[in-house]
């Protein structure tokens, strides 16, 4: 991926946010079961709404 980056505070950010990323990719690797509940509480509002 190439960013053009006009300000050191973007390059920072933009590090951070990967290292983040790759910290939750690894934390999911180890409990797989963790991304499969959190898909299912975040559901349409459309879904919810028929259910009542």
């Amino acid at each position: 991926m190439c960013i053009l980056f006009t300000d050191v505070a973007q390059v920072a950010n933009a590090a951070r946010n990967y290292e983040i990323l790759h910290e939750r990719d690894n934390d999911d690797a180890e409990r797989p079961d963790k991304r499969q509940k959190s898909g299912d509480r975040h559901q349409p509002t459309t879904q919810q709404s028929s259910h009542r």
